[in-house]
C-alpha cells in the first residue's frame, strides 16, 4: 500500500525503508506520473544499463530482476561487484541531482532484468514541481553513503584483514585516491608480504621482500584474490620509490598491463 504525505515535515520524520520498492514510498500521484513517463527496457545477463564516467540520461528504477554494481572495468574486460541493485530499487538519483557523471557501472545480472528509465529532462521537471521527494531521494544517497562510510571504517580497523576475493585491490586503491587518504595497506599472500603506501590517495612507495617500486607493486597486484590486506593510517615509510606525478589508477592499470605482457612472453 502506497504512502501518502502531505507536508515537507512528514517527508523529514519518514524513515528511509531501504528494501520498500521506490515507487511504494512515494505518493501515488508521483508514481503514476513516473510511471507514464518512463520507458521500460528489458537487458540481457550481462549487458550495461548505465556505463560509470557518464552523465546518466535518466533516472532509473529496478522494476524487476536484479543488477550489479561494478567498480573499475579493467581493459582486459574484469570487473569487481561491489554491490546490487535489487527489484524495486532506483539508481542514477547521485548523477541527476549533482549533474556529475555516475561512479559505477551498472550491469544486468540475471534473465527477466528490466528498468524503468525516466528521461533526465522530464525527472527535473517533475522534481521542479514536486520538492518534497528531493527529501526521499537525498535519504536513499544518504542511506548509501553511509553504507560505504560504514564498510571503510570497518576495513579501518586493523584487527581486520580484507580479502582480495571480496575487495579486489585496485578498487580499495581508488577509494584511498578519491577520498585522498595516506596510510600504509600492508599486503600478504602464500606466505609472502609487503606493503603500497599513499600520500594524499597517490601510491608514494611499494616495497616486497628484496623488490622496491613498481617492480614491487606489480609483485603485490600479481597476487590478485589471493591477497589479504589491511589499512594502516598511522604508518608510513621514510622512503618515496614511486612517482606521485601519476594518479593512482594509472599507475595500477600500467603495472597490470605488465604483468599480462611478461605472462604473454612467458607462454
Amino acid at each position: 500500500m502506497m504512502k501518502t504525505t502531505t507536508g515537507i515535515g512528514e517527508w523529514i520524520a519518514l524513515s528511509y525503508e531501504a528494501k520498500v520498492p521506490f515507487l511504494q514510498q512515494v505518493p501515488r500521484e508521483c508514481a503514476d506520473f513516473l510511471l507514464l513517463n518512463a520507458q521500460l527496457r528489458e537487458y540481457e545477463p550481462g549487458e550495461i544499463i548505465l556505463e560509470g564516467g557518464t552523465e546518466s540520461k535518466s533516472f532509473c528504477v529496478m522494476q524487476s530482476g536484479r543488477a550489479q554494481v561494478c567498480g573499475q572495468i579493467l581493459p582486459d574486460g574484469h570487473y569487481s561487484v561491489i554491490a546490487h541493485v535489487e527489484s524495486g530499487a532506483c539508481f542514477a538519483e547521485m548523477s541527476i541531482i549533482c549533474n556529475e557523471p555516475t561512479s559505477n557501472t551498472i550491469i544486468a545480472a540475471e534473465d527477466g532484468c528490466t528498468v524503468l528509465h525516466i528521461p533526465k529532462a522530464e525527472f527535473v521537471k517533475f522534481l521542479d514541481k514536486n520538492p518534497t521527494i528531493m527529501v526521499y531521494l537525498y535519504k536513499v544517497v544518504a542511506d548509501n553513503l553511509r553504507a560505504k562510510n560504514k564498510a571503510f571504517d570497518e576495513f579501518q580497523r586493523l584487527s581486520l584483514l580484507a580479502s582480495g576475493k571480496v575487495l579486489p585491490f585496485i578498487d580499495f586503491a581508488q577509494t584511498m585516491e578519491k577520498s585522498r587518504i595516506t596510510g600504509t595497506v600492508i599486503c600478504e599472500a602464500n606466505g609472502e608480504s609487503g606493503f603500497v603506501a599513499f600520500q594524499e590517495g597517490r601510491i608514494c612507495c611499494a616495497k616486497c621482500g628484496k623488490l622496491a617500486g613498481p617492480d614491487a607493486l606489480e609483485k603485490i597486484l600479481s597476487w590478485g584474490d589471493d591477497s589479504l590486506f589491511k589499512l594502516d593510517t598511522h604508518l608510513m615509510p621514510d622512503i618515496v620509490n614511486i612517482n606521485q606525478m601519476s594518479d593512482t589508477t594509472s599507475l595500477i592499470l600500467d603495472a597490470l598491463r605488465n604483468l599480462d605482457e611478461k605472462q604473454s612472453a612467458q607462454k
